[in-house]
């Protein structure tokens, strides 16, 4: 921990090692814009990459290297990233983390593409970046792992909006105006949608949600609302002393989770919805 801690800091201006490397961005007409800083030695440990580089019998003896297919943004989260700064995902947008898994690709650190693949499900994607999601996803074919997860956080969500009803669907795709990318992508997400799993009620803990079905032994779950005569109740499973040091579980529903009114009743259906 404290080595990794002063790795961290080695890119400081108050740093006493000194940097030996410079990767230099510029613009079309040849000014440098930025440039990044860094130790030979710390990213050619990071990167096998870096390692041929700057070390390998073919390596470039250069200090100064110019970028031109990341950008310095990119580039400077990706150092950062080696030299163990803390970052959250969520601070990038997808765009961002699909250019520095590119970035991740290029100098082969895995360790940086996983991250970014493990937060891609935890953004959001709404009906506004939907179709961006999913021709992001389009566009990184070459990168399966990042393209296959950025289509099944775009089919997830497309999957939950429609809900299993048909009407959902036919609502959605008439009040869609899709280019010919727009529609390759929408289709792309659909096949995807039949190999996803369903979403399980939060409420009766099934993907084949009990709503409006009568309760029974068999489908009990604890804690799940249910209906009766426009009350609702709450479902509970106690164990019951029966005075001879012996209990016995039983199933309650319970009015308003206050009043117990006995044992299951096929009256009640479950309320889901």
């Amino acid at each position: 921990m404290a080595l990794l801690n002063r790795i961290s800091r080695c890119l400081e201006s108050a740093s006493d090692i000194p940097t030996d490397v410079r990767f230099l961005f510029t613009r079309e007409e040849g000014a440098t814009i930025k440039e990044v800083k860094a130790h030979k030695m710390i990213l050619g440990i990071a990167s096998d990459v870096f390692e041929r580089q700057f070390f390998g019998a073919l390596g470039e003896p250069k200090d100064d290297i110019d970028i031109i297919d990341v950008s310095a943004e990119v580039f400077t989260v990706m150092v950062e990233y080696i030299y163990n700064k803390k970052l959250d995902w969520m601070d990038y947008n997808l765009g961002f983390l699909s250019s520095l898994y590119y970035a991740a690709e290029k100098f082969n650190i895995e360790e940086l593409r996983e991250e970014i693949i493990a937060s891609i499900p935890e953004h959001e994607v709404s009906e506004e970046n939907l179709l961006d999601v999913a021709i992001l996803a389009e566009d990184n074919l070459h990168h399966q792992p990042l393209s296959d997860t950025l289509y099944e956080v775009a089919a997830s969500f497309l999957k939950n909006k429609f809900d299993s009803k048909i009407e959902n669907v036919y609502k959605f795709f008439s009040e869609t105006e899709a280019s010919e990318v727009d529609g390759l992508v929408l289709v792309k997400m659909m096949a995807r949608m039949m190999s996803l799993p369903d979403p399980m009620c939060e409420n009766c803990k099934k993907t084949a949600c009990l709503d409006g079905q009568v309760l029974t032994r068999e489908n009990f779950v604890p804690g799940a609302t249910v209906l009766m005569n426009g009350q609702k109740s709450k479902l509970v499973e106690v164990d019951v002393d029966l005075g001879d040091g012996r209990s016995v579980q039983n199933r309650f529903i319970f009015l308003n989770i206050h009043k117990s009114v006995g044992y299951y009743h096929q009256c009640y259906s479950f309320k889901c919805i």
